[in-house]
């Protein structure tokens, strides 16, 4: 941190940084714990050296959620280039598992009760965004399925094959997924703000309750696409669903069949930034789909 991005931030805090120790799960930045002179503490954020400098955007992200939603997200105090700092949430873990999920469910229903103010139908965000270190595109279309395919499975998967973390082969069975792809998929299902990246690790939780959600990949589309990426990634007890389902009721067609096809998104999201196992499990679900 130079020293003029020093003094704008202890402008911007009020006060003097008299204290920083690291905090784990910062897979693409530092993320440190600073102790300010005036009792207060604060979260500042740094993306490392060979990751994109993803603050404007993050900033840009919480803000959005904290106007148009009453989702817990820390306030945006300072941003500059290659560095955010946020508010800290206190968070002291699980105490209860199953009220912690039913809390977390409350707070994901309201989140998807969110519809976009410009127009209906509605799919995508006005900038694009990141997930991750990753682009994630975001142009706006009025077709659900056209943005599905164009903006998330197709863009992530030739990302993916472009890098050689996926095969050639493997992209044409997405390919000829993606053509029958309104066989599965509404056209144009409720348009509801998302968290993008929701799972377990991505939300603090203090006791029995969701203390705040963070590290977002906002965009605005199909709800299952948020309840599809806990499905996957796990960590919440499942009262959360009966939780969800009982202030949102999810369609059938979710678990038999949508719930696959979503996936395949944070799937190709690991493949890209990992590879490995994660394209075993992109080629079962499109196994199970008949692709």
């Amino acid at each position: 941190m130079t020293g003029l991005v020093s003094e704008k931030l202890q402008a911007a805090l009020g006060a003097r940084i008299i204290k920083s120790r690291p905090l784990s799960g910062g897979d693409i930045a530092d993320v440190s714990l600073l102790t300010l002179d005036d009792g207060r503490q604060v979260v500042a954020k740094r993306p490392r050296m060979d990751q994109p400098d993803t603050t404007a955007t993050e900033k840009m992200m919480l803000k959005h959620l904290a106007a148009a939603s009453d989702l817990p997200v820390p306030e945006v105090l300072f941003q500059s280039k290659g560095l955010l700092v946020i508010s800290y949430l206190e968070h002291a873990g699980v105490a209860d598992t199953t009220a912690a999920a039913r809390d977390i469910a409350s707070h994901v229903a309201k989140l998807h009760d969110v519809q976009p103010k410009n127009r209906f139908p509605y799919y995508g965000f006005e900038k694009d965004t990141f997930i991750g270190p990753l682009p994630q595109q975001n142009k706006a279309a009025d077709n659900w399925c056209e943005f599905f395919v164009e903006r998330r499975l197709l863009a992530m998967a030739g990302s993916a094959t472009r890098t050689g973390k996926m095969s050639k082969d493997l992209m044409t069975r997405i390919e000829a997924f993606a053509a029958k792809i309104d066989h599965f998929l509404p056209k144009q299902p409720p348009s509801s703000l998302l968290h993008g990246d929701l799972w377990a690790g991505n939300i603090l939780i203090d006791g029995d309750r969701a203390a705040g959600f963070i590290d977002p990949a906002i965009s605005y589309g199909h709800a299952e696409m948020d309840l599809a990426f806990i499905d996957l990634m796990g960590g919440l007890a499942l009262s959360f669903f009966d939780a969800y389902n009982e202030l949102r009721p999810v369609e059938a067609e979710y678990q038999t069949t949508r719930k696959i096809i979503y996936q395949l998104w944070p799937l190709l999201v690991h493949v890209r930034l990992f590879g490995g196992g994660y394209v075993d499990q992109v080629g079962e679900r499109l196994d199970h789909l008949g692709f």
